[in-house]
């Protein structure tokens, strides 16, 4: 995006779409976990789970960060990228993958946030209910 007097910008509305995305790589769904993870397997392990998704993730997001700048311009998503990376088997692979995603993620925020608030609010409900309430919360 050029400006009047010849300069650039230097963060664009694409830069903050791509800072988001790597944003939600490294933080994960995962970490709606990690509340549960700590009241159950104590600060030692679930320090070393966390260290581990966080590894995990940066290194994911770097990667994909990489083949995305050696990509051609003409790949913008990541059926994009699977068809241009393994032709027409990767795209059908990748698309495939992402409607699971998109499939199974309603479910991990209800199996999830059931099981944290059941942990976090012992006797309280049963899980049954909080399973619920997560699925009223998830709705909008």
């Amino acid at each position: 995006m050029s400006t009047s007097n010849g300069k650039t910008a230097f963060f664009t509305m694409e830069d903050a779409k791509a800072s988001f995305n790597l944003f939600c790589c490294v933080c994960g769904i995962g970490s709606l976990a990690m509340p549960s993870n700590y009241a159950r397997a104590g600060p030692l392990f679930a320090s070393i789970a966390l260290a581990f998704m966080i590894f995990a993730n940066t290194y994911a997001t770097l990667k994909l960060s990489k083949v995305m700048l050696v990509a051609p311009s003409s790949v913008k998503t990541y059926g994009d990228l699977g068809e241009w990376a393994l032709g027409k088997w990767g795209r059908f692979f990748t698309v495939v993958s992402q409607m699971g995603v998109c499939l199974l993620v309603p479910c991990a925020f209800l199996v999830l946030g059931s099981t944290l608030l059941d942990v976090l609010f012992p006797d309280s409900f049963s899980q049954i209910y909080w399973i619920i309430f997560m699925a009223l919360m998830v709705i909008p």
